[in-house]
């Protein structure tokens, strides 16, 4: 039996209780302030030979420190996560993603702004690691979704340095910055998925990080007709102090039920329809933003006639199918604006 190989991280001698390696590591800045799963090398190297990688394999380089991801680091802060092995392909998938140069990962880590990295998810990895696409997709109850979003979260922290007041200096935050993780319900979608508007394959497996800096519920439900819920939609994105609108660029998400998409669909409206249906009913008029502003150049690339929109082009709207079956709401999340999202495929073991 081949010998494996030594780990390369620093390795800790604490009490045996969870009390003393949490309080350890939390004494070290190491974790997100939760409580952790402790990283014993057993669960480190059973993370690793999922993997089928060296523990030295460098994935990526994290910002805004540069600091090396290799599969063994990866390992380390899924299992503080909560991860299973399972789950160690979408959270390399997500690591390479969101360090490719459109997405500005130090300006993410770095800013004031509360913004977060979401991770969607598209293809059979959904049903494989049982990630949640239905009623309370956004909120708690579903291990892939919680435990994922988190694995990424102390990635940031503790391999691209992205400390609270350190390096992050968010003015509030935002709870989506714990863990912001779901999936797509393709399902009871009549659409083609997010990572196929994305140049993927229905089949492949992939993951898109968006840097999500709110979310803002749409009562539709008030509504009997679907052109006053999309109407509803649209005055949700025309709201003017967004980062969309006002740094001119970035891909929001409009997050819909099943049941908006399929009434939508009832009438002959393909996504794109909705997306053109929403860019074209949504905005603000130029002349109630001040004459002086901070770089307002910036909002020229969103301004169209006078009106200034949240996005550039129709398509830039991410209209994304997920959450409980009713028409009753959707979900406005407004993104960074400095950083565009990144779909990369996830390469599943076999």
């Amino acid at each position: 039996m081949t010998a494996r190989p030594s780990l390369a991280s620093e390795a800790f001698d604490v009490a045996d209780s969870l009390e003393a390696v949490d309080d350890h590591l939390y004494a070290k800045g190491l974790t997100d302030g939760l409580p952790i799963v402790p990283p014993t090398e057993e669960r480190v190297w059973s993370m690793i030979a999922a993997t089928g990688l060296a523990p030295d394999h460098l994935v990526a380089e994290v910002g805004p420190t540069a600091g090396e991801a290799t599969v063994e680091k990866l390992a380390i802060n899924a299992v503080m996560a909560g991860c299973r092995p399972e789950h160690m392909p979408v959270l390399i998938a997500a690591v390479e993603a969101m360090t490719q140069e459109q997405f500005n990962l130090a300006g993410v880590q770095g800013t004031t702004n509360p913004c977060g990295v979401a991770l969607v998810l598209n293809g059979p990895v959904r049903k494989l690691l049982d990630v949640n696409c239905g009623r309370n997709c956004l909120g708690p109850g579903r291990r892939a979704n919680a435990v994922l979003g988190r694995a990424v979260r102390l990635v940031l922290l503790n391999i691209g340095g992205g400390r609270p007041d350190e390096v992050d200096k968010a003015t509030h935050g935002f709870p989506g910055k714990f863990t912001l993780c779901f999936g797509e319900d393709e399902e009871n979608s009549p659409w083609a998925p997010l990572h196929v508007d994305r140049g993927f394959k229905p089949e492949q497996s992939a993951v898109t990080v968006v840097s999500v800096n709110s979310t803002l519920n749409i009562l539709t439900a008030s509504f009997l007709h679907l052109r006053d819920m999309l109407l509803a939609m649209a005055d949700a994105l025309s709201v003017r102090a967004t980062n969309n609108a006002l740094l001119g660029k970035g891909e929001p998400i409009m997050l819909v039920s099943p049941g908006h998409a399929q009434a939508a669909s009832k009438e002959g409206m393909s996504k794109l329809d909705v997306q053109r249906f929403l860019y074209d009913h949504c905005g603000f008029p130029e002349t109630d933003l001040p004459q002086e502003m901070v770089r307002r150049e910036r909002i020229g690339a969103v301004t169209r006639e006078g009106i200034v929109r949240p996005v550039r082009r129709a398509e830039d709207i991410f209209v994304v199918v997920a959450g409980g079956p009713e028409p009753y709401h959707a979900t406005f999340m407004p993104t960074f604006g400095d950083s565009l999202a990144v779909t990369q495929e996830v390469r599943l073991p076999g």
